[in-house]
């Protein structure tokens, strides 16, 4: 019989061995959390079973999945250890209130031993010291020696860990682990020395046995519907089946770090260093890919500051390997040959992801290259100021910003002189993994009652939206929450959470914002302003305001404000007229990156590596306009999402869709998935106006623009500027540009006279005050440019004193120039910066020259007497 070996192989056999068991196999969810805000990435595979454990959500009992995972608090073992990585596949079974233990134990040992192929004398598993139920399952169902059996307490096989002395309440339960013997033969380790020996026993099963609901005071009643979820590194599994005792050995690997050798000219397995950093780079250039994919492109916070961070460290790395130009989009094909079958996405958004990779590594060799100029200036002015260590602040900032190598700093740093403090860095290391953590890891209140869930309690039933053809309708109140908990009736003043059985509101959602306006009575007269509305799980929570009284089970007459939805439908109709007008004027590669829509304007970021030219805008806009002016009906259709995609309907960047999806079409020009709200016919639209286009992240743009009423109103505001511009410059406005060219050549004459008026650097240089030490003067009504220019002259005078600041400007504006001669041993740039405190400003420069401004000019004398004194200590 022929076992396994691949990763494709191993992944298959797992979920047809499953599906064979009566699991329906699950795709995997995207990175980005499908049903919980909590999470930034999907770090486990039960996170997209949440509702399904807590027994609701989907008509499911038993499902099986391989779930793409990314967890980062320990980025710094990642391509140090045969086992980290940030990006991970985790092969999953699950039951819902259905089977336990006395099934999945022996399955998953199958699994294993018959399927795998696996020797049953490697194995040794562990088990919650008082689950004797596991126990006797591993040792007389299964076979397992009780001596390969090891018993640990609640912090090593206990879910969550710790649960029943630390909390929290809730559902939790004991786990068992199964262990790889790679050293067999050997004797084993005493039952607390198991851990003591990480190279020997390799962890390549979980199984969490959610049995238990913990109560105050650490008491542990059963649950009436017990789950199970068993999680399998594939990455292990792999490595384990093809023989190799290391993760980046498998075929999961072996590609990239083949395409890392021939693109860098280097051998791996030659160097440690060079090793661990290909390492790194195959695990890294595997997150980023899957992450943008999942629409997390690179950005500045949440999400898109991990998958930055993530990217700056392979881009570090490449540098380090000898990579002098951009390299890393470069790998997208090896990843795509082992796991691009798998994953069609990689295939799908490969312009994506190729072109924001390219950007940001284009940009971060520029950052990186300041970040050694960063370390520089921070040993200056260290010893300036007299420090005898580096502060590990000071290194971790260079780290996280600029991903500069800690271990360069130090080296750095102590050829400087200086000791290092390591502890410091370790303490912000430290800090930064917490925070990790609270945005990767499952959580331990995973389980706590969303809005949706009270909701459920309270025993509401899914919210009927009939905003696509109604703007009001009778509704009855299901369900009222006042600051997070459930109420029967609200007051006037208080904000409050309503719940009706039927809606016109529109859920924000698809980058369409929520609806406002108000809940009435039977007469029409207002009982809350309703200030948005949202979706949680099935239902549609409307936050208001009351104004008089609302209770369960209330009729109300829900009333959309008509003017400010039929201002959103303009607008996220004109969206995706934008979106086809970017992708026919850049090109096929466009993809949306993120939208907002509403009343008054509409925001969209695409993906594309350079700013359009005004050409193109202008082609942007007209495209968009001709499209309005044809009248076309926008039409409305329903399909599978199967269906949809074969039919070459656009599906949006990052977003998740059902099995049946609703398609907004404008013929012959637009086709999207889409659960917004849209106009009748493109000609509702009215107008369309870009407003602005600019750089959000390397490779991602944004641009915005208005519609209909909006777009209208600002063509009067411009007329009208237009019109005071032409009283304002006596010029037509087909002659205004003339004019201004006009004016600003009498400007820059006006302004070479000036120059020209100015004191000569000789006459100046005589008029110095001060000494051979420091000569300062004060040149009033000089401007910063016209001290710049004195000052190339002044320094090709004769016995200029070491030092010199020359000011102009009047007593609200101070701009200052500082100049020193070479063997005066000062730096003029630092100079400026102590001067500018004495005129309340500041200034930088280089060491022999620099410039500053300051708001205070009133003094003086004050401020040079004071500043001689400082220079004259410095001197000393």
């Amino acid at each position: 019989m022929t076992h396994p070996r691949t990763a494709a192989e191993i992944r298959e056999a797992f979920l047809s061995f499953f599906e064979e068991r009566g699991h329906v196999r699950m795709p995997s969810d995207s990175l980005i959390p499908s049903n919980d805000p909590t999470l930034l990435f999907t770090g486990a595979g039960m996170n997209q079973f949440k509702n399904e454990f807590l027994g609701k959500g989907r008509d499911l009992q038993r499902a099986t999945t391989s779930q793409k995972c990314l967890r980062v608090p320990d980025l710094e073992n990642v391509g140090a250890t045969p086992r980290h990585h940030t990006f991970f596949e985790m092969l999953g079974n699950f039951s819902f209130g259905d089977y336990f233990k006395h099934e999945t134990i022996p399955w998953e040992w199958t699994f294993f031993t018959e399927v795998l192929g696996w020797d049953p004398d490697r194995f040794v598993c562990t088990v919650y010291t008082d689950d004797d139920e596991s126990f006797a399952i591993w040792n007389e169902q299964v076979g397992i020696p009780a001596e390969r059996i090891y018993r640990f307490g609640e912090k090593e096989n206990f879910w969550p860990s710790s649960a029943p002395s630390k909390g929290p309440n809730g559902p939790c339960g004991p786990c068992s682990e199964l262990y790889y013997d790679q050293e067999p033969g050997q004797p084993l380790p005493e039952n607390a020395g198991l851990e003591e020996l990480p190279g020997r026993f390799l962890e390549v099963g979980n199984f969490v046995f959610t049995q238990y609901n913990r109560q105050d005071g650490g008491k542990l009643e059963p649950l009436p519907q017990k789950n199970i979820d068993v999680g399998l590194g594939l990455e292990r599994v792999a490595a384990v089946a093809q023989g190799v005792a290391n993760n980046f050995e498998t075929d999961l690997f072996a590609p990239i770090l083949s395409a890392l050798q021939e693109g860098s000219g280097r051998s791996y397995g030659s160097s440690e260093a060079d090793d661990v950093r290909m390492r790194r780079i195959a695990d890294h250039a595997r997150a980023v890919f899957f992450c943008i994919a999942d629409g997390a492109a690179p950005g500045r916070e949440g999400r898109g500051y991990v998958v930055r961070k993530i990217l700056r460290r392979a881009i570090r790395d490449g540098i380090d390997l000898g990579f002098d130009r951009p390299f890393l989009a470069s790998l997208l094909p090896a990843i795509q040959e082992t796991m691009g079958a798998a994953y069609p996405q990689l295939h799908e958004q490969a312009d994506t992801i190729q072109a924001l990779c390219a950007g940001e590594e284009q940009r971060f060799r520029e950052v990186y290259r300041r970040g050694v100029e960063r370390l520089e200036q921070q040993l200056d002015q260290l010893a300036a100021d007299g420090a005898k260590q580096y502060p590990g602040e000071l290194a971790f900032e260079l780290h996280d910003t600029f991903g500069f190598p800690v271990d360069i700093t130090e080296v750095v740093a102590r050829d400087r002189g200086f000791a290092f403090d390591q502890e410091g860095f370790e303490s912000a290391m430290e800090s930064q993994r917490d925070r990790a953590r609270a945005g990767t890891e499952i959580s331990d209140e995973v389980f706590a009652a969303s809005v949706g869930a009270l909701v459920q309690q309270a025993g509401a039933t899914p919210t009927v939206f009939l905003g696509y053809d109604e703007d009001s309708a009778d509704g009855t109140v299901q369900a009222l929450l006042v600051e997070g908990q459930p109420v029967s009736a609200a007051q006037a003043g208080q904000d409050v959470l309503v719940v009706l059985d039927r809606t016109p509101f529109y859920a924000e959602g698809g980058g369409q914002i929520g609806d406002r306006g108000t809940l009435n009575d039977a007469q029409g007269q207002p009982l809350a302003e309703v200030q948005n509305a949202r979706a949680e799980d099935k239902f549609t929570v409307h936050q208001v305001r009351a104004h008089g009284s609302l209770q369960v089970g209330d009729i109300v007459q829900a009333a959309v404000d008509v003017e400010a939805r039929r201002a959103t439908e303009r607008h996220h109709t004109a969206t995706h007229l934008l979106h086809a007008a970017l992708k026919d004027v850049l090109g096929a590669h466009v993809n949306q990156a993120g939208s907002a829509v509403g009343p008054e304007r509409l925001r969209f970021d695409y993906t594309h590596p350079e700013a359009p030219s005004a050409e193109q805008l202008r082609e942007i806009e007209d495209l968009v306009l001709a499209q309005i002016m044809r009248s076309t009906p926008v039409g409305c259709r329903h399909s599978s999402l199967e269906e949809a995609k074969q039919s070459g309907v656009t599906a949006l960047f990052g977003e998740k869709y059902g099995d049946e999806v609703r398609i907004i079409e404008v013929p012959g020009f637009s086709a999207e998935l889409c659960g917004g709200t849209h106009v009748a016919n493109v000609g509702c639209i009215g107008g369309f106006r870009v407003l602005s286009d600019r750089a959000l992240a390397a490779g991602v743009r944004r641009i915005e623009a208005v519609a209909g009423e909006v777009a209208a109103q600002l063509a009067r505001q411009e007329r009208a500027l237009l019109s005071e511009l032409e009283s304002e410059l006596k010029s037509p406005a087909d002659r205004l540009l003339e004019r201004v060219q006009a004016l600003k050549t009498q400007l820059k004459e006006a302004k070479q006279a000036k120059v020209v008026a100015a004191p000569d650097a000789a006459s100046v240089r005589a008029g110095l005050e001060g000494d051979a030490t420091f000569g300062w003067s004060h040149l009033a009504d000089l401007d910063a440019e016209a001290l710049r220019t004195l000052s190339d002259g002044l320094r090709a005078q004769k016995e200029l004193p070491a030092v010199v600041v020359l000011t102009g400007g009047d007593s609200k504006k101070v701009p200052f120039v500082v100049l020193c001669r070479p063997e005066s041993g000062h730096h003029a740039g630092k100079l400026a910066k102590a001067f500018g405190k004495h005129v309340r400003g500041g200034g930088g420069g280089r060491p022999d020259f620099a410039q500053g401004q300051g708001s205070q000019g009133d003094g003086l004398d004050a401020a040079f007497t004071a500043f001689r004194q400082e220079l004259g200590a410095t001197s000393a």
